[in-house]
């Protein structure tokens, strides 16, 4: 009697043997059933750790003091993502674990997309409403997508596309960079990128590089450079490029400033930027950064 599949061990016997395997195909446009059981199980223990701790990690500025926090989030979830009518008695509070199935039914059963925007609001909604709650999300669900290889990455509280996890760390360490100007050029790069609605992978590539050119302006200490002015005078601050290096970057803007107006809104011809392109700029420019900022700070200069 041929028996019925009961189980899905990755790792176990049956996969290294090729018998009905897991999954090793990149995930993409939908998720398979174990990973949307895994997401949920995940999505529960954060819900449930960080509520049974609110005292130890509740910001009191977000939401009324008299409310739990769970009371709060399931208020919020009602109106703002699954837009339902909230009227409820005065006093009435929300358990957390039975409105847990209106959450579930949207992991294991809505389209990808939607499983990404519930995961999306759930972590920023944690941003303001915790203190470093975000962190721990993020790893989580990072670790999570990696091994059930979702081609997705959780970076700065957006979830962006992106499959190689040098990629990533490189983008996160950017963005994280103590150069004020170049940190907010590569988050809103990376805003461009990973909106799944309305992507603008121009602007992706311009925002990129413009944060290349504000950390040599930063360096070179000169507000009003352009890249290949700041670029010049790097070696007077102490951090001299090798010239096939500097080059390449001169390069990039070169390349940012050709693709129909990505850099320069006056040229007449129209940009077509794909995906790959303003990904590899991200990446890449981000690398630029950390690689910047890193041998700067060598010299031990104030501004490191």
């Amino acid at each position: 009697m041929e028996r019925k599949s009961m189980i899905k061990v990755r790792g176990g016997f049956s996969d290294r043997a090729g018998i009905d395997p897991c999954n090793i195909q990149m995930q993409i446009d939908d998720f398979d059933e174990r990973t949307r059981t895994f997401i949920s199980n995940k999505l529960y223990d954060f819900l449930q750790v960080t509520f049974n701790h609110e005292c130890e990690t509740r910001n009191i500025k977000y939401g009324p003091t008299d409310q739990n926090l769970s009371n709060i989030f399931c208020k919020n979830l009602m109106q703002n993502v699954f837009a339902d009518l909230n009227h409820l008695p005065l006093g009435y509070h929300y358990d957390w674990e039975k409105f847990y199935s209106r959450i579930e039914e949207v992991l294991m059963e809505a389209p990808y997309n939607e499983v990404l925007d519930l995961l999306w609001y759930i972590c920023n909604w944690f941003a303001l409403s915790t203190n470093n709650c975000i962190d721990v999300f993020q790893e989580w669900f990072n670790e999570l997508f990696q091994s059930e290889y979702v081609g997705y990455r959780f970076i700065s509280g957006e979830i962006v596309p992106i499959t190689d996890e040098i990629e990533v760390k490189e983008i996160e360490q950017a963005c994280c960079t103590p150069f004020d100007g170049a940190r907010k050029h590569l988050k809103k790069a990376l805003n461009f990128l990973s909106d799944r609605e309305h992507p603008d992978y121009k602007n992706c590539v311009k925002e990129s590089i413009s944060a290349v050119e504000a950390t040599c302006r930063i360096i070179a200490e000169k507000d009003s450079a352009t890249l290949c002015e700041a670029l010049k005078l790097l070696a007077k601050h102490g951090l001299k490029l090798h010239p096939c290096l500097n080059s390449g970057i001169d390069k990039l803007y070169s390349y940012a400033c050709d693709q129909g107006g990505v850099r320069h809104a006056e040229h007449e011809a129209e940009s077509i930027v794909t995906f790959e392109e303003a990904k590899f700029m991200m990446v890449t420019c981000s690398a630029i950064v950390n690689y910047l900022v890193a041998e700067y700070g060598k010299h031990g200069t104030e501004n490191a």
